[in-house]
């Protein structure tokens, strides 16, 4: 809750109080600026305990809320709404709290309370396509407002180093391996496509020349099982490395990297195998092992196990969930998904739940695709080859800043269209540019009062009377707000509307106000203090959401 809103909570709580009511005060902001600066309802609630009509609630309200001398004025408005609206004096303490606080205004404070998200965790067969990219924006946004909310936060990346898409990634390899060497070769019908496989084996050709030339392979395998395991191993740190480089790029940071081929490897799956049957969870039919999801609300039962002896596909996954919980010892895990995963949610969270683990210790939050719009029209990327759109290209193409914010700016369970347009636009239309000219021009304020010897003002703000000045200082109060519910919604987007907010605002204020006078060195001393707010609050939001403070445009 706002600065603010806690001193109308406090007046309001003290009338209820007195009229002997148990009502948790609901305060929202009235969408018409002139009805005040907060508004409740309290009256309407009211009403059915007090049998009266709210109207006289709320006239009551406000003879006692008048007696506060925190109000400029209070007043009903329509079937028993109170608007309200805060002195000056208290509206413009914000500027004094931004100025001392800095890089902490905003944050919330210390909890006991951990998360640990796992955040892209794509395939390493490949390179990262904006689908992740969009994972990625996301999920490390979330990371960082929920660390600047208080939480201690961890973040994950899980490697699907093992199974049947590594098998595919090594033949794939090994087949432009041989035609490197100049001997035909035949890929098979699922084998990856794209450029990246080609450079990869000239990387081996490289390092081992003609040395498997001779080695025959089969659809899925290569008949030498150390050849075999030689390029799965290192055609998986060569895409992992690039992963990591591009996230890095991103500004995606990401703590730990863990891995699938691991848990085979630790015997991990196995003791977990063994720990489900211990327990009674299992039971096998038609020669598979069956787990008893439906017993935590599954429509059907899973098979672990299937009658070859293969593991399916959940089966490491809960292995290396519970080895998640018990290392990270997190309150919360949360997994950023594809929205393709929807039905993958309830047998996981059954699954963990049979281990033993609390009811709600995983969440998984939906990413609905991306789709690139150019001139109207879905745009296709060509340049990598294969299907999919590659982080790589557009990162050069927007910019990381660009990307970032986009991606981030609508809510992840809706599907996106990317306009490549409008982030090239050097106008209000494209909002990251908007959001940055922001900085630039308060940066420019704040240098010109060090120009004029405006002196720096850290206290008493009573000149800030413009109605914009009123809206702007009210905003700013609002961004601890907006960063607990960002954080309680796992909602980046909820960052990116506020940062509009607060640069439509200084955009007209800037348009509007001369700033800096040196005529008038009070006002302008106060003027610059509140730029220099912004500013401060504006870097505050962007660090949340990884994108760049611009001084000059």
């Amino acid at each position: 809750m706002s600065k603010n809103m806690v001193i109308v909570a406090d007046e309001i709580k003290k009338v209820l109080k007195e009229l002997k009511l148990d009502i948790n005060p609901v305060i929202e902001t009235p969408r018409n600026e002139s009805n005040g600066h907060y508004s409740t309802n309290i009256a309407l609630v009211a009403a059915k305990d007090l049998k009266k009509n709210p109207r006289e609630i709320a006239d009551l309200v406000v003879e006692k809320l008048s007696d506060s001398k925190k109000f400029e004025s209070v007043e009903v408005a329509g079937p028993g709404f109170v608007n309200l609206k805060l002195k000056q004096k208290d509206i413009a303490k914000v500027v004094e709290d931004v100025l001392k606080l800095k890089d902490n205004f905003g944050a919330g404070a210390k909890k006991n309370f951990t998360y640990n998200l796992e955040l892209v965790s794509a395939n390493p067969t490949g390179y990262l396509h904006v689908g992740h990219a969009r994972n990625g924006a996301i999920g490390d946004s979330v990371a960082k407002i929920l660390s600047f909310a208080g939480y201690n936060v961890q973040t994950e990346y899980y490697t699907n180093d093992a199974g049947n898409q590594i098998n595919i990634l090594a033949i794939t390899v090994f087949v432009h391996y041989l035609r490197e060497l100049g001997i035909k070769a035949e890929l098979p019908e699922d084998s990856y496509s794209g450029e990246a496989y080609e450079f990869v084996a000239k990387q081996f050709v490289s390092e081992y020349g003609d040395k498997f030339k001779n080695i025959s392979f089969e659809d899925k395998k290569i008949a030498d099982p150390e050849v075999m395991e030689l390029f799965k191993t290192k055609s998986v740190k060569f895409f992992l490395d690039i992963i990591k480089k591009q996230l890095t790029d991103f500004g995606v940071e990401i703590e730990h990297y863990t891995s699938e081929k691991a848990m085979y490897d630790e015997k991990q799956i196995e003791k977990m195998l063994e720990k489900y049957k211990k327990m009674g969870a299992t039971y096998e039919q038609d020669g598979a092992l069956w787990l008893k999801t439906t017993q935590f609300n599954d429509d059907k039962d899973r098979v672990l196990t299937k009658s070859s002896g293969d593991y399916t596909y959940i089966t490491p996954d809960l292995a290396t969930h519970q080895e998640r919980l018990l290392r990270s010892k997190a309150d919360k895990l949360v997994n950023f998904w594809g929205g393709d995963h929807h039905g993958y949610i309830v047998r996981m969270q059954a699954g963990l739940s049979l281990l033993g683990a609390p009811d709600d210790c995983l969440d998984i939050d939906m990413i609905q695709m991306v789709r690139l719009v150019k001139d109207g029209k879905e745009y296709k990327m060509s340049k990598r080859r294969g299907t999919a759109v590659w982080l790589i290209d557009l990162l050069e193409l927007v910019g990381k800043d660009a990307l970032r914010y986009m991606l981030s700016s609508k809510t992840a369970s809706s599907h996106m269209d990317f306009d490549l347009d409008i982030v090239a636009k050097k106008n209000s239309s494209n909002p990251v540019y908007y959001a940055q000219y922001a900085t630039a021009r308060s940066f420019k304020v704040i240098n010109q009062g060090k120009e004029h010897n405006i002196p720096e003002k850290l206290t008493n703000f009573d000149l800030l009377k413009e109605e914009k000045e009123i809206q702007i200082m009210l905003t700013l109060d609002k961004f601890s707000k907006n960063v607990e519910y960002a954080g309680k919604e796992r909602a980046p987007h909820i960052i990116c509307d506020y940062i509009q907010t607060l640069v439509k605002q200084f955009h007209s204020y800037y348009s509007d106000s001369k700033i800096v006078d040196a005529k008038n060195v009070e006002l302008s001393s106060q003027r610059v203090a509140l730029t220099k707010a912004v500013y401060q609050v504006l870097s505050n939001a962007f660090k949340l959401i990884a994108i760049d403070v611009v001084n000059k445009m």
